[in-house]
């Protein structure tokens, strides 16, 4: 796979966890090293989709997508700029696809776990 062509899968896959995560993800604000950070996160079957935003200079914000308990999809990124990504491919990108069409993940219903 070219470097191009897995960008755009990151960003696909990240702009459909992301989806996710607006729709039906728990909220808490938290203190993360001096830092003020609000979590949202998803846990439906084998997956658990976390997203964090700091409140500090530049606004850093971080998605993990865990399939089985491992980190599959990891991006870190700024206002400005992404800064780190991880990515494995593999079955959970379709699975991904599919429980996005879900009712309990489509957002009509509140109830993940």
């Amino acid at each position: 796979m070219s470097n191009a062509a897995r960008t755009e899968r990151i960003k696909a896959l990240s702009t459909l966890a992301l989806a996710i995560l607006r729709r039906c993800g728990e909220r808490c604000n938290i203190d993360r090293a001096g830092r003020s950070c609000r979590l949202s996160e998803v846990v439906y079957n084998e997956f658990r989709l976390t997203r964090s935003r700091c409140d500090d200079e530049d606004q850093t914000s971080t998605l993990d997508v865990r399939f089985l308990g491992k980190v599959v999809l990891h991006v870190e990124w700024t206002i400005d700029m992404v800064l780190k990504t991880s990515y494995r491919p593999g079955e959970w990108e379709a699975l991904l696809r599919r429980y996005e069409r879900i009712p309990a993940l489509a957002g009509r219903s509140s109830t993940l776990m």
